[in-house]
């Protein structure tokens, strides 16, 4: 298989299909029924026969929903001819590598934008969509999402998407990277299709492809539709597989002719940390605990394992029997870890994060089986492969993503990793390992992020290391390995209430600058095979338990007009491309010019 990551668009009369003006066209995937979702339907009881009532049933367990200011599709303005951008008094953040002046990208490395579908869309229960667990956490559990907001409405790409997609093209960017959601496809997880859900992603991508953006889809980026944890547990149990696989195969039938990389799953890792914490049956239960699985270790095992399995079974269809043009992966989560000293304990840190991070979900690099150490640990508490799974697993990605924000100093845990290893009830346990972002000298690795995002510093030397460790020590069998999101959360910018203190965003600009600049490092001096990057995010949205109050966007979200204004660090990022080369958006002929 070729590690080019870049896959033609022009294909086969028999996988795509375009009218006589050159729009996209879409045929319907044999097996599939569609309807038309009433969500304001009277409720009566979930039988799970997919009515109209069912549905509204399902969004009175979210509650009320916010309704934004924009309520259907709005055709694209006209883009500026130039945008307001930095270089008055203060020039972009500088290279800090001189070395770095005449090194360059090859014409097909791979850049763009990241985003997924709860964070941006907004229009939560439109359109026939149905609730994802999401909904239910904003909405339900009090207290979980920081600022009590929700994503009901956010930045409304999901009726802005065209005016998004021109100001990409416009400013020259050749790749996004979207997540679709799975209720909005199928309302109840499973059952008939949504028909307007469908209608509208066939637009999403027909837009996208007309602007010139190729896509880079994300399949399941956290919402799971809500009735199938209702049904039987969602990830707790054997029946999410195959349902999500009706969902996968069904999208990809449909758009694998116009999308060159596909991500079964955004960061499977999520499993370890925000899974185990969804609170199912007792008294503090959103939904019901089957399995007798309510949260915790059991929860965070179960998910990991059915996920792994979901992604092969996927990534086997997709190869051997659908014969799809593209690639396929899933999108980790992970950063670098580095020892706090030499001494065999930090070391042994290291390996420990890297293998309950990385290492457990990545036996398609290895022998598709959990790793001794994984298996030890866990004990009596880990399902089994059996060697059919095993097979199924071992190969089934094309190239390693990596989601990598940051980097810490790994530090062994009090008493030692086998004492905690051998005691389920350890504060450490399974990972009995800690790490820090502080040096051993007490100094900080690097400028933190806001304040909510305590886990964040800007540790741009560490993405180099990293991409070194990821395909020379851990997984030495992945062919190239793509930087699927990084970016940073500029300090107490959600505190700022002018606009014009909001878009010199200094912090994220540095951190664009450094984690490019070690990227590349890595590619031309390390001869590591990266072929591309995602910046997260393409204006502000929802981040999760930490709601609306956090900025990730390389553009400023306006909550009230929806209006969106580049930042200085958009720029910072566009300027590096235009310097550094890579893919190009091919009806702009550069990046997009400032206002001067």
């Amino acid at each position: 298989m070729s590690v080019a990551l870049v896959v033609s668009l022009l294909v086969p009369a028999t996988l795509a299909a375009w009218n006589s003006s050159g729009t996209p066209t879409f045929s319907q995937p044999a097996g599939y029924q569609t309807k038309v979702y009433n969500v304001s339907a009277a409720t009566t009881t979930i039988s799970y026969a997919y009515t109209d009532e069912e549905l509204a049933m399902l969004w009175n367990q979210v509650g009320d929903i916010e309704i934004g200011p924009i309520t259907t599709t709005v055709e694209p303005t006209p883009e500026p001819s130039a945008y307001p951008s930095p270089g008055v008094f203060h020039p972009l953040v500088a290279s800090s590598d001189p070395s770095l002046e005449s090194a360059s990208l090859p014409n097909d490395f791979v850049w763009g934008i990241a985003a997924s579908s709860y964070q941006i869309e907004g229009a939560a229960k439109d359109e026939g969509k149905g609730p994802s667990i999401w909904d239910l956490l904003a909405h339900r559990n009090y207290g979980s999402v920081s600022d009590n907001s929700t994503g009901d409405i956010v930045g409304s790409h999901y009726w802005l998407y065209k005016q998004d997609f021109a100001r990409l093209a416009k400013l020259g960017v050749p790749y996004f990277s979207p997540s679709f959601s799975w209720p909005r496809f199928f309302p109840f997880g499973n059952g008939p299709l949504n028909q307007e859900g469908v209608k509208h992603y066939d637009d999403v991508i027909a837009n996208m492809v007309s602007n010139g953006i190729k896509p880079a889809v994300t399949l399941f980026h956290w919402d799971t539709p809500l009735a199938l944890f209702n049904s039987y547990g969602a990830w707790t149990d054997p029946k999410i597989i195959d349902d999500f696989f009706n969902y996968a195969k069904f999208v990809i039938t449909r758009y694998d002719a116009y999308v060159p990389i596909w991500y079964t799953f955004n960061e499977p890792q999520y499993c370890n940390w925000q899974y185990q914490y969804y609170p199912a049956g007792n008294n503090k239960g959103i939904y019901p605990a089957y399995h007798n699985i309510t949260g915790g270790l059991s929860a965070r095992i179960a998910c990991s394992h059915y996920t792994i399995l979901a992604h092969a079974k996927v990534a086997k269809w997709y190869h051997e029997e659908f014969k799809g043009r593209g690639r396929i992966t899933f999108k980790n989560s992970g950063n670098y870890y580095e020892g706090n000293s030499t001494s065999t304990e930090d070391l042994d840190a290291v390996a420990r994060n890297y293998e309950f991070v990385l290492g457990w979900f990545n036996g398609c690099w290895r022998d598709g089986d959990y790793s001794p150490m994984i298996k030890e640990t866990l004990g009596s508490l880990l399902p089994n492969f059996t060697q059919a799974e095993k097979d199924l697993i071992k190969g089934s990605c094309d190239f390693f993503a990596i989601d990598a924000y940051t980097g810490y100093l790994a530090t062994a845990v009090s008493g030692g990793s086998a004492a905690c290893a051998a005691n389920s009830s350890h504060p450490a346990f399974p990972e009995c390992a800690s790490s820090s972002s502080l040096a051993a000298d007490g100094f900080p690795l690097g400028p933190s992020a806001d304040n909510e995002m305590s886990w964040l510093y800007s540790t741009p030397v560490g993405i180099r290391r990293f991409l070194n460790v990821i395909t020379k020590d851990l997984f030495p069998t992945v062919p190239d390995i793509v930087v699927s999101e990084f970016g940073f959360a500029e300090p107490f910018e959600g505190q700022q209430t002018k606009l014009e203190n909001i878009l010199w965003d200094l912090r994220r600009s540095d951190y664009y600058q450094g984690f490019l600049d070690n990227i590349l490092l890595a590619k031309t001096v390390d001869r590591v095979n990266v072929t591309g990057i995602f910046a997260w995010s393409i204006f502000d949205n929802f981040e999760w338990f930490s709601g609306n109050q956090v900025k990730f966007g390389v553009q400023y979200l306006n909550a009230t007009s929806m209006e969106r204004v580049p930042k200085a660090s958009l720029f910072q990022m566009l300027n590096w491309f235009k310097t550094k080369g890579g893919a190009t958006h091919p009806g702009v002929g550069g990046n997009a010019t400032a206002a001067r």
